[in-house]
């Protein structure tokens, strides 16, 4: 017995990540509104609203999208790999982060899977090559004979909606490495 969450639930659920930004976008209009106004001003309200707003929205793009990119610490693999370097690698960091996301916050999941399975299907694909000179698509039978039942359905299957959580995704990682 599952209620389905009231369309004003919907919205709060979905504006939630956003509540502090909003409410400052919020403050910053009426406080500038307010400020015109009592210098004597005719202040065009909506026109202020839209100029910041467009002003919020760069800077949100730019606060998200250029934070310093520190070294990635994956601490499943970090662990046993001890002291040595793993670079600084944009990509890296960036799926590091979209997995947290998709993980903690509940970020992207969907698109998050998504690529998670193309590039888990490439690499199946590339270790099947470069193991027994097998392409998947032109020698399926032989293919599946060879590829470890749980990575051939992955290959040819759909991904399981909860792909991006670490629980999930290590233990593939780790067939596909030992494969």
């Amino acid at each position: 017995m599952s209620a389905q969450p009231s369309r004003f639930e919907a919205v709060r659920i979905a504006v939630r990540p956003w509540r502090r930004r909003l409410v400052g976008l919020a403050v910053a209009w009426a406080g500038l509104a307010l400020m015109t106004a009592a210098l004597g001003l005719q202040p065009d309200v909506p026109g202020m609203l839209a100029v910041l707003l467009a002003i919020a929205l760069i800077v949100w793009h730019v606060l998200d999208h250029t934070g310093p990119q520190h070294l990635t610490v994956w601490p499943l693999v970090d662990s046993e790999l001890g002291n040595q370097g793993r670079g600084n690698d944009f990509r890296v960091a960036n799926l590091a982060g979209r997995l947290e996301a998709a993980d903690t916050r509940n970020e992207g999941r969907e698109s998050l899977v998504h690529d998670l399975h193309l590039q888990l299907q490439v690499l199946i694909r590339e270790r099947l090559f470069a193991k027994h000179g097998i392409l998947a698509e032109e020698e399926p039978k032989w293919a599946q004979g060879v590829t470890p039942p749980d990575l051939w359905d992955l290959l040819v299957g759909l991904p399981p909606p909860d792909l991006y959580r670490p629980q999930r995704l290590d233990p593939i990682l780790r067939r596909i490495e030992q494969w």
